[in-house]
C-alpha cells in the first residue's frame, strides 16, 4: 500500500479545485457580453438560404430569438413590435429559431412559414437546431435580443422593453432597442447597453 502524506493530499485536493475553478471560469468567458465580438455563424432560413453574420459587416444587425409557440414572441408578432422596428430602422434583422427539433414546441419550416405569413414577418427566420448559435450568445428567452454594430461588435443584449407582460399600449412602453438604435445612430453610447430579458425559456 502506498501512503501519501497528509501534506501531499492537500496538495494534490488543491490542485484538483484550482483546475477546477480555472476550468469553469473559461465557460464562464465563453459567452458574450457587450463590448465583444459578436461570435460569427452560418445558419438557414426557413426557404433553404444560407446567412452568414460575415456578410453583414458594415451594417447594425439585431438578433431576435423566436419561438411561435411562445406567448410572448406571438404577442410581439401580434402587437408588430419587431416588424415595426425592423421597417423604422435601416437594419439588418435576423430571426433565429433555436428549438430542439424533437421538443413539442418545435415547428416545421412550414408551419413556420405559415406563421410568418400570418402575422407579416418579412425578415428572414433562422434555424439552429443544435442551439450552437443560441449557445454561443446564451440565448436565454424568447424574445431574447441582441445588437450588433457596424463593426461586428455586440453594444446591447436583453429585453426587447421595460413591459414583460404587454400591460401598457406598445407606444407607451419604453423599447430599449429602439432606443439602442436610435443612440448608435447618433454616436451616443448605448445605455442601458444591458436588461434582462423575459419571456419562455429557449427550448434547446
Amino acid at each position: 500500500m502506498v501512503h501519501v502524506r497528509p501534506s501531499l493530499r492537500i496538495l494534490a485536493i488543491a490542485l484538483v479545485l484550482v483546475t477546477a475553478t480555472v476550468t469553469l471560469a473559461s465557460v464562464a468567458a465563453a459567452s458574450v457580453i457587450v463590448g465583444d465580438p459578436a461570435p460569427g455563424f452560418t445558419l438557414t432560413d426557413l426557404n433553404g438560404q444560407e446567412h452568414s453574420l460575415a456578410d453583414y459587416r458594415g451594417q447594425v444587425v439585431v438578433l431576435e430569438w423566436i419561438n411561435p409557440k411562445c406567448p410572448f414572441s406571438e404577442r410581439h408578432a401580434k402587437e408588430k413590435t419587431m416588424i415595426g422596428l425592423a421597417h423604422r430602422f435601416d437594419v439588418v434583422w435576423l430571426a433565429i429559431n433555436s428549438s430542439n427539433p424533437e421538443h413539442v414546441d418545435a415547428m416545421s419550416a412550414a408551419e413556420h412559414r405559415a406563421y410568418d405569413t400570418k402575422y407579416g414577418i418579412d425578415y428572414p427566420v433562422l434555424f439552429d437546431p443544435t442551439g450552437a448559435v443560441g449557445h454561443a450568445y446564451d440565448a436565454k428567452t424568447t424574445p431574447h435580443m441582441f445588437v450588433i454594430d457596424e463593426e461586428g461588435i455586440l453594444i446591447y443584449e436583453g429585453a426587447i422593453d421595460a413591459d414583460p407582460l404587454g400591460r401598457q399600449p406598445p407606444a407607451k412602453r419604453t423599447n430599449y432597442v429602439a432606443a439602442a438604435l436610435e443612440a448608435h445612430a447618433q454616436g451616443h453610447p448605448v445605455d442601458p447597453a444591458n436588461t434582462k430579458p423575459y419571456g419562455c425559456t429557449v427550448k434547446y
